[in-house]
């Protein structure tokens, strides 16, 4: 019980280990958010976007096919239970959801414990696990309507695995910011990608 106490104070005060530990929280807690936006958003736009959110009559698919999967109409489960029921992701996937949420809230709510108590950390293998749903998700939308409505890509040819949504990119940074690694790499990409795009300069 002594040890455990001196490891708690040892966690709270050594500015490191705070520091590192506020930083890992606030970055799970961030993709957790990103998480959320990909599970409602793309569902919401592909029902509503264009319509008034307002009128029932443009409401009416979206109230129907998404939310009525919920028994309390709740927009959130009621995207889970719609990305399943249109196989975005498995039951295995759902479970993964559901710890994760489980974990955003413990983090939000009892924030000072995993700041200053022995044994509770934010776990990398959580923010991975994060990482890769948003993946699986934001492909399956751009694969299935973004690339198949385009008549210049032929969307058989186009590996998935290759594709990166901003969501995507966004989380790869955060990775890479919890890893403590050089986050610089896609800066660099995207300067050297800006420069392939721009017309050769005229004499």
């Amino acid at each position: 019980m002594e040890d455990q106490v001196e490891q708690s104070w040892e966690k709270f005060l050594n500015p490191q280990t705070f520091r590192a530990n506020l930083i890992s929280a606030s970055l799970f807690i961030t993709g957790y958010e990103i998480l959320k936006d990909s599970i409602i958003q793309e569902i919401k736009s592909f029902y509503l976007l264009g319509f008034d959110e307002t009128d029932p009559a443009a409401r009416g698919p979206y109230e129907k096919e998404v939310l009525a999967l919920d028994s309390k109409r709740k927009v959130f489960p009621a995207s889970i239970a719609w990305l399943k029921a249109n196989d975005v992701i498995d039951s295995s996937d759902e479970k993964a959801i559901i710890d994760l949420t489980d974990h955003r809230n413990k983090l939000a709510h009892r924030l000072s414990e995993f700041l200053s108590e022995s044994g509770k950390d934010v776990e990398s293998a959580r923010l991975e696990t994060l990482v890769s749903l948003v993946a699986k998700i934001d492909r399956w939308w751009i694969m299935n309507f973004e690339l198949a409505i385009r008549n210049d890509i032929d969307s058989g040819k186009v590996d998935p695995n290759r594709i990166s949504s901003g969501r995507m990119i966004i989380l790869q940074m955060l990775l890479q910011t919890a890893a403590a690694t050089d986050s610089t790499e896609l800066y660099k990409m995207f300067h050297e990608l800006q420069a392939k795009q721009k017309p050769p300069a005229t004499k």
